[in-house]
Parts: C-alpha cells; sequence; structure tokens
C-alpha cells in the first residue's frame, strides 16, 4: 500500500525564487515597527537574553496565503526595531525553499541555520513556527538543511511543527518543550496489519499524553516502512480519560477509509497505541461526539473497546523519514 502523495502547489518554485532574493535584499535592514502587539499579525523574534520569544504586531498587506507566507519570512529575515530582539533568522542564513502543500509548509534552509544550536535554535524555530502558523492554510511546519532532515541535540528528527509545541512557561518557552517516547501501531504495506513502532516525538508539557498518541497517529509514522491510518485533514475535537477509558472525539473526516485499510487496522491503531499508556484500558471512539455510528461494513463506535495485538505483525523499522 502506498502512501498517499501530496499535492504540491503550483506557485512553489517561483515562491522560493522570491524568498531568496527579497531575503538577501532585506537582510540587516530594519523593521521600522513600534513595540508591541497592535497590528493584524504576530510576528514573532528571540530575545537577545536567549530566553524566550516576543510577539510584534504588525499590519500585513497581502491577504492570499502564498503572499501572506513570502512577506512573513522576509518579516523573520529583519532586525526588529526593538533592540533587546533579534530576528529569527539571522543575517547570512538563506531559505533555499519554501515547498506548502495540503497545510504541511517545508522550508529547507542553507547549512548557515545550524551556526547557532541548542537553545539558540529552538527560540528561533519557537518564532518561526509561531510566526507562519498563523496563516490559513499552514497547518504543520517542517524544516530540513540542505535537504536533510533538522535533528535536535539528541540526534532524532524534530518532525511536524505547531505554534502550541512553543507556548509560554512562566516566561521561558523552553521548558514547554520536550521529548519522549512513544509506542504507536501504524499500518502495514497490504493494509491489513498493524506495526508496532516505537519514535520519540518532541511535544509541549501542557499537552495530555493521549492527546499526544491521537495526534501523531492522524499526522502519520516517522518510521519507514509503515503507513498512516488515517487522512491528516481529521481534526481531534476532544481526548480525555475517566476511570481507565480514553474517549476519543474526531471529525467526521475519520469516518473516510484511506486506500484498502481495513475496519480492524484503523481502529486498533488507535486502540493499541492509547492503551500503552498506563492509565488507559479501552478506547471509546465518537464522531462529531456521537457514539452510534457504523464504521465501514463490519464496525460500530457504540462501545468501548480493548486492545487487539493478534493484528500486530510485528515490530517496525527504527529507522526514520
Amino acid at each position: 500500500m502506498k502512501r498517499a502523495g501530496r499535492t504540491k502547489k503550483p506557485y512553489n518554485s517561483i515562491f522560493a525564487a522570491l524568498i531568496i532574493s527579497l531575503s538577501v535584499m532585506l537582510s540587516g535592514c530594519i523593521l521600522n515597527r513600534n513595540a508591541g502587539t497592535e497590528g493584524n499579525f504576530m510576528v514573532y523574534y528571540p530575545d537577545k537574553e536567549n530566553v524566550k520569544v516576543v510577539a510584534r504586531g504588525y499590519d500585513i498587506v497581502p491577504q492570499d496565503t502564498e503572499g501572506m507566507i513570502s512577506e512573513a519570512i522576509n518579516r523573520l529575515s529583519l532586525q526588529p526595531s526593538d533592540y533587546e530582539l533579534r530576528a529569527a533568522i539571522p543575517e547570512g542564513v538563506h531559505v533555499n525553499s519554501v515547498v506548502l502543500t495540503d497545510g504541511v509548509l517545508l522550508l529547507d534552509f542553507d547549512t548557515e541555520y545550524l551556526r547557532n544550536a541548542g537553545r539558540d535554535e529552538i527560540l528561533r524555530r519557537a518564532a518561526i513556527v509561531r510566526t507562519l502558523n498563523q496563516i490559513d492554510g499552514v497547518d504543520e511546519i517542517s524544516f530540513t538543511v540542505d535537504g536533510a532532515v533538522l535533528n535536535d541535540s539528541k540526534g532524532a528528527p524534530v518532525g511536524l511543527m505547531t505554534a502550541d509545541m512553543f507556548i509560554d512557561n512562566a516566561g521561558d518557552e523552553i521548558n514547554a518543550y520536550e521529548r519522549t517516547g512513544l509506542i504507536l501501531y501504524y499500518a502495514d504495506e497490504e493494509g491489513t496489519g498493524l506495526i508496532k513502532t516505537s519514535e520519540n516525538v518532541a511535544y509541549n508539557s501542557n499537552i495530555s499524553m493521549e492527546k499526544l498518541v491521537t495526534e501523531h497517529l492522524i499526522s502519520g509514522p516517522l518510521s519507514y516502512g509503515v503507513y498512516p491510518v488515517t487522512a491528516p485533514e481529521v481534526k481531534i475535537l476532544s481526548v480525555t480519560t475517566k476511570d481507565g477509558v480514553c474517549y476519543v472525539n474526531l471529525s467526521k473526516e475519520f469516518l473516510q477509509k484511506q486506500g484498502k485499510l481495513s475496519d480492524e487496522v484503523v481502529l486498533y491503531s488507535f486502540i493499541n497505541s492509547l492503551t500503552e499508556l498506563p492509565n488507559i484500558n479501552k478506547v471509546q471512539f465518537m464522531v462529531d461526539s456521537e457514539t452510534e455510528i457504523s464504521f465501514g461494513d463490519h464496525s460500530y463506535l457504540n462501545e468501548a473497546f480493548e486492545r487487539n495485538l493478534e493484528i500486530v505483525d510485528g515490530d517496525g523499522s527504527s529507522g526514520t523519514k
């Protein structure tokens, strides 16, 4: 079973060239904007103390997605008028390409991006992600460096990012950004069985582990040789746990199965993954808050499900994308 390909927007190559040329022209310029949060758009910058990112309001002119992305990236390349802040994309760092594909914005930087690592890089990344994730049509953001996946300080892929991965936490956003290991079950190539995988993922410390598991199942695997079980358009309406039962409330897109996946593969991908958490014994699905719903030809969502390891083929590859 092939993973569904994403359709690239036709403006990508032109847009990438525009970004590169504008970032070269504007590097070293000053963003002449009064400090504060007024404006129809927020641009985020790391502070010079290397502690947090700070928002500054800006009246962004373009209203179309590609125009807003282009202008926002260039604003991130400018030194703000408040000299207590720094440009999120420093002088000398260039954006090689910008590709927006089905809500995922891929930014490819040159190797100068890695000049300063550790806390400095995380703050710059937080500023870029929080700025661009405001734009309608940009659901998730991914970074590469000269085409290679960006890794964290431990060598694990950073993966897809959203603004809520970098929220404020007692004035120090780094404390909200942590990593953990998850055991997740994804579809095999035929779509008739599950493969157990281990993924090291980044997460916001304010998010529940059950929501974290659900988010990663929807966004798809980091490992090779395993395949997603839902479309990325599925929205999480709520995930709560009470008395050992995890109640997963998803949008109606969850009912639209992908390819030749069996009902059991889709459902037990979530059930088996969530019941790996020590506080969960069963999973109850809801779709738009309704439980009296059929899923496929043979499954109904009106009861809580226990795990089923008979559908599991084995352990997945440890290789990551």
